[in-house]
């Protein structure tokens, strides 16, 4: 399933020092780290994109499903312990002072981690959130063994990530700081993480706790009108309970419909209203 052949084994020892097996995942950019809260938004997107768009990916797939399970095993083993998640594997000052192939490289694979007593609300939800989604995705495409194990787990991250509230920022800040600071508050990866938990168990729970929410947590569904990435989530939250909301013919006065809209009408080129350019392109 490897097409680039000429990458290897690397980081192999990830996770030895604290007795937990984490090699896998993801690495950020141009680096060796391992920054779990954008890591886990890649993947939530990408099993996004699998759901959508899955039957008409012909042979590219079982790339897209090795894509996401490489992420998802790697996120299993991140959350194996109750009561803690891995937020980060490689210390980010020591790795962009050296830049080297992830095979051959020295600098320190530091872990760190939040727990009960120092929490990160936004990296354990969004990860609660990518496993969620995955579940979907090969629940979708045949490995229902695999699904139960995903969305089981999730449903305890999410749990964890709400019942021990706070930010990473404050945990473990010299870690994913200032490289990845969550700017924009935990609230929207909670609401983002429930509505994903929502699509995947169908339980009322999910849905109660969205709505419940909305109004403590209006900001975070407000958000930047044109913003959707790894740090801000409410372009997602109010795009996914709006297709739900449609769908079902449920009430359509929630304000996430309009927040939708707003979104959309400030993405679209021809829009009145929009507020993001698009390059020309290389034939034009």
């Amino acid at each position: 399933m490897q097409r680039l052949t000429w990458r290897k084994d690397s980081a192999l020892r990830d996770g030895f020092d604290k007795g937990v097996d984490l090699t896998g995942g993801y690495y950020d950019a141009g680096d060796n780290v391992k920054f779990n809260f954008p890591m886990a938004f890649s993947t939530t997107i990408l099993a996004w994109g699998v759901l959508e768009y899955g039957k008409t990916m012909g042979p590219d797939l079982p790339h897209a499903l090795a894509a996401v399970r490489w992420s998802t095993d790697y996120f299993l083993k991140s959350t194996a312990t109750p009561g803690v998640v891995i937020a980060q594997v490689g210390d980010p000052f020591g790795d962009h002072n050296c830049w080297q192939r992830p095979e051959d490289m020295d600098t320190p694979r530091t872990v760190y981690t939040v727990t009960e007593k120092a929490p990160g609300s936004e990296v354990a939800a969004e990860t609660a959130a990518a496993l969620a989604a995955a579940s979907l995705v090969f629940k979708a495409f045949g490995d229902r063994d695999y699904s139960k194990v995903l969305l089981h787990r999730a449903i305890k991250v999410f749990e964890f990530a709400d019942k021990y509230r706070g930010s990473y920022n404050d945990s473990i800040g010299l870690g994913p700081c200032p490289f990845y600071c969550d700017f924009s508050g935990y609230q929207d990866e909670l609401l983002w993480a429930a509505v994903w938990l929502h699509k995947a168990t169908k339980s009322s729970v999910y849905w109660n706790y969205v709505t419940l929410n909305m109004d403590n947590f209006k900001p975070h569904i407000e958000g930047s009108i044109s913003e959707f990435g790894w740090d801000a989530k409410h372009a997602g939250i109010n795009v996914l309970v709006s297709k739900y909301v449609l769908n079902n013919s449920l009430e359509a006065t929630t304000p996430f419909l309009s927040y939708a809209d707003n979104f959309i009408c400030s993405v679209l080129p021809e829009s009145p209203t929009k507020s993001v350019t698009f390059s020309s392109g290389k034939n034009k």
